[in-house]
């Protein structure tokens, strides 16, 4: 339990935050004349203001559709054939990364989600922090759905459960949940669970959905989060990569061609197949950073995505292929 002194030391701290935020933002004040008026440096009133940003008291809203990436985007859109692109900054840290992607995919969920649609989103670290990107959200009378299970063991920070669940509470729709692991110990096991009336139904839900955001993960990284959870083991690995696989979207691994590697695994996962994803009319493919530039590409030669989020280091990567 919080000490009292600790306490009141951090309200402190935010009330002086609120402070600068609103002489800034609402009242036009500069940053030294908001030191001058708080009576600290200006070195100090301009890291309170990034830390009003950094904390959500300030969230700015751009009302423009201007890209800066525009040129980018177009091209990739005629050379992959997608119906939209989106390119955000490149970032060496790759949780400003997540979050520039995050951000992006959530402004396009907020521009495109209708009454009675139905979407379904996948295994993602990055797509699992859109809910701290939803602004201002409106009712809208939509379904979310997991596109398959969770991992074993790890955080919400990973798995799509709880980011469905905060989606429809932002929106005021309906989250429809699935119960169980992504990957199972046996074939039969995972048989007999999607049988299971819950999981049959959201599987089906999933399959029906009008909109799928999805994550692509690189060999160098698709696994480790599998790997942690327990729920597959290194010599799976390593026959995956034996196998030709270069990446996967929700546990289900792909060549370069984009195309399903065939292995035991495949039974024992609780999600959609690649052919099923492949089947839902909108399919945004969230993906950045260097080390899944293969994976990406396969994806997107296979078809996979309608539409795509990227960084613009990939986003050029992918053009000079």
């Amino acid at each position: 339990m919080p000490q009292p002194e600790r306490s009141s030391a951090r309200r402190v701290d935010l009330d002086l935050i609120g402070k600068a935020a609103r002489l800034h933002y609402e009242f036009g004040l500069t940053h030294r004349e908001i030191s001058e008026m708080l009576g600290i440096s200006r070195v100090k009133a301009t890291r309170l203001l990034g830390q009003a940003r950094d904390t959500g008291i300030v969230r700015i809203t751009v009302n423009s559709d201007a890209s800066p990436y525009a040129l980018l985007e177009t091209q990739l859109v005629q050379r992959f054939g997608l119906d939209e692109a989106v390119v955000v900054p490149s970032f060496d840290d790759e949780s400003r990364q997540r979050s520039a992607v995050a951000r992006v995919a959530a402004s396009y969920l907020q521009r495109v989600l209708r009454d009675g649609m139905t979407v379904t989103i996948g295994l993602s670290r990055t797509l699992a922090l859109m809910p701290d990107f939803i602004v201002a959200p409106a009712h809208v009378e939509a379904t979310f759905v997991p596109l398959g299970g969770g991992l074993s063991r790890t955080s919400h920070a990973v798995n799509a459960h709880e980011s469905t669940e905060r989606l429809a509470q932002l929106f005021g729709g309906h989250a429809e949940h699935m119960h169980a692991p992504a990957v199972m110990g046996s074939r039969d096991i995972a048989r007999s669970l999607r049988r299971e009336p819950a999981i049959s139904r959201a599987l089906t839900q999933a399959a029906e959905a009008d909109l799928a955001l999805v994550g692509i993960g690189g060999m160098q990284t698709a696994t480790v989060n599998l790997l942690a959870a327990g729920d597959i083991t290194p010599d799976e690995l390593g026959e995956l990569r034996a196998a030709g696989a270069v990446g996967d979207i929700g546990a289900r691994f792909f060549d370069r061609q984009g195309q399903p590697i065939a292995h035991e695994l495949n039974d024992r996962l609780i999600g959609l197949t690649l052919e099923e994803i492949g089947r839902i009319a909108t399919r945004v493919v969230a993906a950045a950073g260097p080390h899944k530039h293969t994976a990406l590409l396969a994806a997107l030669t296979a078809g996979l995505a309608t539409v795509l989020v990227t960084d613009a280091a990939m986003a050029q990567q992918l053009l000079d292929d």
